[in-house]
């Protein structure tokens, strides 16, 4: 293997209520074949949606690729893989604004995503979710995780 490859998902209990509580979770494996497991729950003083938490997971794996590889990270969400290839460059260009004049949403999030994404080689890549696939199955799971408010950082030595 010569590139990391990256699921991530968010998930949050209560979404869009007051006592929703959000998760991020992402399995990577690295140009060596380790994989890297890894959730976390949003942190209490942020706002708690399922969309922070996708982004969360996609901030949180990409700044655990140390070695200078290809990466490709295998969204679900339909709205951060087409923000990443089809929006950042418009929204950059107009002051970090969306077509409608609005900023995006978790703007504080999507500038560390464009970061990662300018200073590597990342390519992302939307895919459907709880269709199987097992590295977005992982994902989701370890996101549920999150939600619940555990932590994981867990090494694998194969994939």
């Amino acid at each position: 293997m010569t590139k990391y490859t990256i699921y991530t998902d968010g998930a949050c209990l209560n979404n869009g209520t007051s006592k929703a509580k959000a998760g991020f979770g992402a399995v990577l494996t690295n140009p060596q074949g380790k994989r890297l497991e890894i959730a976390g729950p949003v942190p209490a003083d942020q706002q708690q949606t399922n969309s922070r938490a996708e982004l969360m997971a996609i901030v949180e794996a990409l700044k655990r690729c140390t070695k200078v590889a290809p990466i490709t990270v295998f969204t679900d969400s339909k709205y951060i893989a087409d923000a990443c290839n089809e929006w950042l460059d418009g929204w950059k260009q107009r002051g970090w604004k969306k077509a409608d004049g609005k900023p995006p949403s978790h703007s504080d999030l999507w500038e560390e995503v464009d970061q990662q994404l300018q200073t590597k080689g990342v390519t992302v890549v939307w895919v459907r979710g709880h269709s199987g696939i097992i590295g977005n199955e992982q994902a989701d799971a370890l996101a549920g995780l999150g939600a619940q408010g555990k932590t994981v950082n867990r090494l694998r030595t194969k994939a």
